[in-house]
């Protein structure tokens, strides 16, 4: 029970951390994003809490941005924005999450999985996001939105989300002594394959 709790209040801080990173925002002319640190909380909520906490992280942030909390970028909230141009990429949050932390090493806690796993959620969030984004614009009446206009807009955006996934795992490998400390274990959290007998966590002589 004691571990339960201790873990939902890292899921909420996480949360918060993630409302902060959204808020202190770069606003950009419509119908360009702007440029956050949502992206970078949600990969590291993935990397130290794991897929099912991760997903709860970013799945509460959505939730209070749903209900109408200003927790999105430039201080915005509602289920219009996820409708939106950009709604995609808010819920791609939730598959970053998931899959940075089913492929980050929460034993070791080291920089090559960790960036591995980063790197991998921010694919994914580009592929959850960038049809999204692409779709909502194309059916605005009048334009033509293009795949290939689509990709050249986020382009930076997506460099811009490589950065901060090196970030994210630079992170975890420098405060390794602290994680070790007072993150949950892997083995006592349901759903994390590193938990499985054999799994990938398990296997000795993983990247540091």
């Amino acid at each position: 029970m004691k571990n339960d709790a201790y873990r939902l209040v890292l899921v909420s801080l996480f949360a918060s951390m993630m409302v902060v990173g959204a808020l202190f925002s770069l606003p950009l002319p419509p119908p360009l994003p702007p440029v956050t640190l949502a992206v970078f909380f949600a990969l590291l909520s993935g990397l130290v809490l794991g897929p099912v906490y991760g997903m709860m992280t970013t799945g509460l942030y959505l939730g209070l941005g749903a209900v109408g909390l200003p927790v999105f970028a430039n201080g915005a909230g509602g289920l219009g924005q996820l409708a939106g141009p950009t709604g995609g990429f808010l819920l791609g949050y939730v598959a970053a999450a998931l899959v940075t932390g089913l492929i980050a090493d929460r034993r070791r806690w080291g920089f090559a999985r960790a960036l591995v796993g980063a790197l991998a959620g921010v694919v994914v969030l580009y592929a959850v996001g960038l049809p999204w984004f692409r779709s909502v614009l194309d059916a605005t009446p009048g334009k033509s939105f293009t795949m290939g206009t689509a990709i050249a807009v986020m382009l930076p955006y997506f460099i811009g989300d490589i950065i901060k996934a090196v970030a994210a795992a630079a992170l975890v490998k420098a405060l390794r002594p602290l994680l070790r400390s007072y993150f949950p274990s892997p083995s006592s959290v349901p759903g994390d394959p590193s938990s499985v007998p054999g799994g990938s966590s398990s296997v000795p002589g993983g990247a540091a």
